[in-house]
């Protein structure tokens, strides 16, 4: 009896091993914008809301400031964002273990020099597939004080990924304070290497020449893990190293699905300089064309480091797109 129960369980577990796994969702994108005009004052802040539809789940998002009209040159090289981050329908940003997040909003302001016709827009990055968990992690610190940047690093909870992530540096009438990075990290805070795979910590920067309450907060899209393979697709180009340029980097998914990216503006020797600011972190065409409100599986992740109205030698920018690989492995077979 004893010979028959184990050869039993033995045909019991071959059977369900041969059950076919169920196959998984990949997540396709649907962005969403909206656009704010530009508050012209260096202790003001402008915040666009951007938010997904019924049945569209919010799982990051991306920041660009710029013209109202392209066509109209951009003389100020102050300005700058100062977040791109998950929020509430009034733009307020969520708080840490806030679960399935409902909008992503935008920040930005004018240093010293100020001008008229500039909008800061929000890009949500809205997705097809229903995970079972969506959870914002966040963390802050209170940095960079006086001269300098600072750094925070969150990670995902056991068993969820990144599936996308922001920054924001307060108080956000601040000046000089800004944000240069929002990225895919390893959990002490490092750049993840191109080609690195599920991707679990995301870490934001900020810099400054002033202040001693300055906060930088990370905020992390965590979504669960299960049947969900990605990769981090990294370009490292130079940034602006003359007084008043903008770069402009893309880097792709290839064959896999975009649904999030990121950027870090940093040098290769010493500390960035102080005037090097973040005008954009958003989801784009190979061509670094931003994507519309509407665009449904956007190619490629773009961001725009500027210089304010010093040289900034050896600027570095490092941009990161957060794909999907495909297809998706399925769940492993039930025991």
């Amino acid at each position: 009896m004893k010979g028959r129960r184990v050869a039993l369980a033995l045909a019991f577990v071959a059977a369900a091993t041969a059950l076919p796994a169920k196959a998984q969702t990949v997540p396709r994108v649907l962005v969403a914008s909206a656009s704010v005009r530009m508050t012209s004052s260096p202790a003001t802040a402008t915040t666009a809301i951007a938010h997904c539809g019924s049945g569209t789940p919010l799982i990051g998002g991306g920041m660009l400031v710029g013209r109202v009209n392209p066509a109209v040159p951009l003389t100020s090289p102050a300005l700058r964002g100062k977040g791109s981050y998950p929020s509430d329908m009034e733009g307020a940003p969520v708080v840490d273990a806030t679960a399935d997040p409902v909008a992503w909003s935008a920040t930005a302001n004018f240093g010293a020099e100020i001008e008229v016709g500039n909008h800061v827009t929000s890009l949500a990055l809205c997705t097809t597939r229903a995970f079972d968990q969506r959870v914002v992690v966040s963390g802050s610190v209170n940095a960079p004080i006086q001269t300098g940047t600072g750094q925070v690093t969150v990670t995902c909870p056991p068993g969820t990924l990144i599936v996308g992530g922001g920054a924001l540096a307060t108080p956000p009438g601040a000046p000089a304070l800004k944000p240069v990075g929002m990225y895919p990290s390893d959990a002490a805070g490092n750049m993840l290497l191109d080609g690195s795979v599920n991707a679990t910590s995301w870490t934001a920067v900020a810099s400054t020449v002033g202040g001693l309450s300055n906060t930088t907060t990370a905020y992390a899209v965590c979504a669960a893990g299960e049947g969900l393979a990605t990769r981090v697709a990294r370009v490292d180009a130079p940034g602006p190293r003359l007084a008043r340029t903008t770069t402009t980097t893309t880097v792709g998914c290839g064959t896999d699905s975009l649904i999030g990216g990121g950027v870090l503006a940093d040098r290769l020797v010493g500390t960035v300089q102080q005037g090097v600011h973040l005008r954009g972190s958003y989801p784009s065409d190979l061509s670094g064309v931003p994507a519309l409100a509407g665009t449904a599986h956007p190619a490629a992740w773009s961001a725009i480091v500027s210089s304010g109205g010093q040289a900034s030698p050896n600027t570095q920018a490092h941009v990161f797109a957060l794909c999907v690989v495909e297809p998706v492995p399925p769940p492993p077979p039930a025991a």
